[in-house]
């Protein structure tokens, strides 16, 4: 059992094995509140999702969000080439566990892109070729949506080589769910590619990196 703590959420307790250690609230996004934890003496986040997020996964996608955030990064990091920018995923706790209703990764650290991007003044150009990596081999797998916004994706500093590391794995790729029948009609004919808004990000992180005044968030 841990304890969780927050100005947003009511004290409560949170229901985990025994060899899941959690420390502390780093944060609440969108979808989930994510805590530090320990699992096996690794450092490691824990992603709890909120029950009305996971209502709506179920009632409108008919997935569970833990399972399916959870076989998203796993399908991602087994792909060898570019395993070293995808966080590690360790479990998985869907709705139908006796736990609490979430998935365990490793502890991604560094600097948002939005963030490094304003501070450099550039976007350096081996952050660009990987995230254009990571989109070429996610694709060839049929993997598509991987959510790369410039706000969504941490930077590391390894060797003096900048890396980005992904670790948001719960957007709904927009071809199974189209937003309205025309775009549905693209996806169908193959005007729109299905990795469409992954390449989009990948311009707008050029662009981001090119521009002294920041409008929106892609």
């Amino acid at each position: 059992m841990a304890i969780l703590a927050s100005k947003n959420v009511t004290q409560q307790l949170l229901n985990f094995p025994e060899d899941v250690k959690v420390s502390g609230l780093l944060g609440r996004g969108g979808r989930a509140h994510v805590f530090k934890a320990k699992l096996d003496e690794k450092d490691v986040v824990v992603k709890v999702y909120d029950k009305g997020v996971a209502d709506k996964y179920l009632e409108k996608y008919n997935v569970d969000i833990a399972q399916f955030e959870f076989d998203r990064n796993k399908a991602l990091f087994e792909i060898s080439k570019i395993r070293e920018y995808v966080a590690e995923p360790y479990r998985v706790y869907p709705s139908s566990s006796q736990y609490e209703h979430s998935i365990i990764q490793e502890h991604v650290t560094g600097k948002i892109l939005e963030s490094l991007i304003q501070e450099l003044g550039c976007l350096p150009k081996e952050i660009l070729d990987a995230g254009r990596l990571i989109v070429k081999h996610a694709e060839k797998n049929g993997i598509h949506d991987l959510d790369i916004s410039v706000g969504n994706l941490k930077i590391n500093k390894s060797s003096g080589i900048w890396k980005p590391k992904l670790y948001d794995f719960n957007i709904m790729p927009q071809y199974l769910f189209p937003p309205n029948p025309v775009v549905g009609l693209g996806y169908k004919l193959g005007i729109r590619r299905k990795s469409f808004r992954d390449y989009r990000s990948l311009r707008n992180w050029e662009r981001r990196g090119k521009q002294k005044k920041w409008i929106g968030r892609n």
